[in-house]
């Protein structure tokens, strides 16, 4: 095989995914690739790796397979045979543990083509909203990180404090458990050679407004997710 047409098949290759990258974004839902436990650094790597990174390459994809990966550590189901539930509660099968398993975090995903909620038991995505709305996540118009908008997705944990106990310090199990889930999230981008920085600042009001939050359901945290300058 000749050096010209090993390009041809590596630019046509590299089109092919970027088609089928676009096609994915404009579905109503998509359906993420397997998950591979195998793939990454090893644990301790990761957390010896692990750093805030604010300057993303704008140019770089990130494939789905990688998106899914990273949501699936967030706050996906990594059981398959789980425990029993109790008490009509949900199944104990998340990566991401929960004040009395009450999996009130819920991840959305916003990218240049639309919104879209990560729906872990079918490792999915479900369109929310059509548009590039990552303004939103890099602040308000008194106070905003402009770097956000080069990375080419950013992951927003909403925890439904109506979904934890009354009587409950809600906001406060619901900021741990926000905590979690970011964590996971934080450790899988370096275990993947991801960059991201966790993040409180964001338009909070217009995020609720945009994804059809009540007053229970907050977003708490966000990280940009992408591939370092």
């Amino acid at each position: 095989m000749t050096l010209l047409l090993k390009r041809y098949i590596s630019i046509f290759s590299i089109l092919f995914s970027l088609i089928q990258i676009s096609q994915n974004m404009n579905a109503q839902e998509i359906k993420l690739p397997p998950v591979d436990i195998a793939a990454g650094k090893t644990f301790m790597q990761a957390v010896a790796d692990r750093k805030s990174v604010r300057e993303f390459d704008a140019a770089s994809i990130m494939p789905d397979s990688v998106l899914g990966q990273l949501l699936w550590a967030s706050v996906g189901v990594n059981r398959v045979n789980a425990e029993k539930p109790s008490n009509g509660k949900q199944p104990v099968n998340r990566s991401n543990p929960t004040a009395l398993n009450c999996q009130e975090i819920t991840a959305y995903v916003f990218g240049e083509k639309g919104v879209w909620e990560y729906l872990p038991q079918s490792h999915s995505l479900r369109l929310v909203a059509d548009g590039d709305n990552r303004r939103l996540i890099a602040g308000t118009a008194s106070f905003s990180q402009e770097f956000v908008l080069d990375a080419p997705y950013s992951v927003v944990f909403v925890a439904d404090t109506g979904n934890l106990p009354e009587g409950a310090q809600r906001l406060v199990l619901a900021a741990f458990d926000a905590g979690i889930a970011c964590e996971n999230l934080t450790l899988a981008c370096s275990a993947l050679g991801l960059a991201t920085v966790p993040r409180a600042t964001m338009n909070v009001e217009a995020v609720s407004r945009l994804l059809g939050l009540d007053d229970k359901q907050i977003p708490m945290l966000n990280n940009p997710l992408g591939y370092a300058r």
